[in-house]
């Protein structure tokens, strides 16, 4: 979402489901059957330090091609802000399908878009007339889920509808505000939900809330843990070269149990107080890398940035590459204008693929291997 505007106050008929277990906490081995990748399932244990039950692993197509060239599906969502609304109490989504070919030595890769197998995902629930507006996809314990950064509910896609699944309330979780989730991630059995990662300020530069600095894990029983990143948000910021007034902001956030890392895409950057029209132009090719969120390094991807106009809003590790590729979604909010544009590199900051735009106006802000 382009934009550091105020949260707003939301009710919410279905408060029940965020106040259950919310709790509050201030701070592979891969097998291969025909086209098919079994990722292992993560240990998760629970929040007194007992083993839980591990998670259903993640299953992931792929096609072996002549000439080593090796095929995997992917899945983009979009996030199309107020074009979401399709008829009368009725919201959707768009989900496509494309698919990504990488060579043997994994130098070149290639993204074909399947436009004619576009599917509208719906739902009825919103707020003050806006909804389903999807920010990422995860498969977490068997199911796919893609949150609403509007209304703050985490669906599960079933087909072309989106089924409630949980509640989550922004900040420490004795809030009736939605969440605006903009990235998810999968870290030691837990589903991490979180937001751009910044103080939200008005006009005058004065702090609104401080929000979006805090982040939920949950179990895979739906328990709902409220962990306070306020510190670790503001020392990454610092780090990198963006301390306050300036700020990050963040959609692409994911944690490599291969790389023992996190691994953070900001969707903006700059050195200076927010300002609406100028934030347009603040995208970044910044990639911040910590394995225990207090020393950060930062790589800048393809040397000097070309488009500051876009900015990242979602990434996927490539498979069978140790996480070292990264297929990653940049978006365009100019003015009235949106795009969509895929690229694919190294985490050294070797370009693969050089943005690619999808066609059509549709804004895609999630994407994920299936």
């Amino acid at each position: 979402m382009n934009g550091l505007v105020a949260c707003s106050t939301i009710l919410v008929v279905f408060g029940i489901l965020s106040q259950r277990g919310n709790v509050l906490l201030f701070p592979s081995q891969i097998e291969r059957e025909n086209f098919t990748l079994i990722l292992s399932g993560h240990s998760a244990p629970t929040i007194n330090g007992k083993e839980n039950e591990r998670i259903i692993p993640r299953t992931l197509h792929i096609e072996d091609k002549p000439n080593g060239l090796r095929t995997y599906q992917l899945l983009a969502i979009t996030d199309m802000d107020k074009s979401t609304h399709a008829e009368q109490w009725k919201w959707r989504a768009v989900t496509r399908r494309g698919e990504l070919t990488i060579n043997l030595n994994r130098t070149k890769v290639e993204v074909k878009w399947k436009k004619e197998l576009d599917q509208n995902i719906t739902s009825g629930f919103n707020y003050k007339g806006r909804g389903m507006e999807l920010s990422d996809i995860s498969e977490y314990d068997g199911r796919l889920l893609s949150p609403d950064d509007k209304t703050g509910m985490l669906y599960e896609l079933r087909g072309n509808e989106a089924v409630p699944w949980i509640f989550l309330n922004s900040g420490p979780g004795n809030t009736t505000s939605g969440m605006k989730v903009e990235w998810l991630t999968i870290k030691n059995g837990f589903l991490y939900a979180g937001g751009h990662g910044c103080e939200y300020r008005d006009k005058q530069g004065e702090v609104v809330t401080e929000d979006p600095m805090w982040v939920k894990r949950i179990s895979r029983k739906g328990v709902v843990t409220s962990l306070d990143w306020r510190r670790t948000f503001r020392r990454m910021r610092k780090i990198a070269g963006y301390g306050t007034p300036g700020y990050l902001t963040h959609e692409a956030v994911q944690w490599s149990d291969i790389q023992n890392k996190w691994f953070f895409l900001p969707r903006k950057a700059s050195k200076t107080r927010y300002n609406e029209t100028v934030d347009e132009t603040m995208g970044t090719n910044l990639l911040i890398t910590s394995p225990d969120l207090k020393k950060f390094n930062v790589v800048h991807i393809g040397g000097e940035l070309k488009h500051p106009e876009r900015g990242f809003s979602a990434f996927d590790f490539v498979p069978d590459t140790a996480d070292r590729i990264i297929v990653a979604l940049k978006s365009k909010e100019l003015g009235n204008e949106t795009a969509s544009y895929i690229t694919v590199f190294n985490i050294d900051g070797t370009v693969l693929l050089e943005d690619q735009r999808l066609d059509d106006e549709l804004k895609f802000e999630g994407i994920y291997f299936v």
